[in-house]
């Protein structure tokens, strides 16, 4: 692989994580960062997933996982329960808070994106939606090939 693509797609990754707000603390104005907004926004799409799930699909160590969760139940955002018949698997369930808290994230990160592309008309928001759609099946593709994300 050539060098210089590898400095544009890290070149890229800096750039747009930046555009994207996630080094803010806090992100989209909650309380949380941004590790923790995206897993409270998971467990909000997944309701009653396990701590194992989440790990995997986020890519975080199970340890650093077990940190965000706790963390988050400390604040009355979420549950954890036993599943019946497991091996001390426990379900993860957001309480009212952190189904209110978790669809105000939502709503903020929406308008986040209508202020951030308020500039672009709507030819050009569908260039850039074909990009990224292009961005991830690439990315998909070295997956399947590869095994690893």
């Amino acid at each position: 692989m050539d060098d210089k693509n590898i400095a544009a797609i890290r070149a890229f990754n800096r750039r747009y994580t930046v555009w994207l707000n996630v080094m803010d603390r806090p992100y989209l104005g909650s309380k949380y960062t941004w590790q923790e907004s995206r897993l409270l926004f998971e467990i909000y799409r997944h309701e009653g997933t396990s701590a194992a799930e989440l790990s995997a699909g986020l890519g975080l160590d199970k340890s650093y996982m077990s940190r965000l969760i706790s963390k988050l139940e400390k604040d009355g955002m979420l549950t954890r329960q036993l599943i019946p018949g497991t091996r001390g698997v426990k379900s993860i369930c957001l309480t009212a808070r952190g189904i209110a808290e978790a669809e105000l994230i939502d709503r903020r990160g929406d308008r986040q994106m209508r202020e951030k592309l308020s500039g672009l008309d709507d030819a050009e928001i569908e260039g850039l939606c074909r990009a990224m759609d292009y961005i991830l099946r690439t990315l998909d593709k070295n997956v399947e090939k590869t095994g690893r994300e």
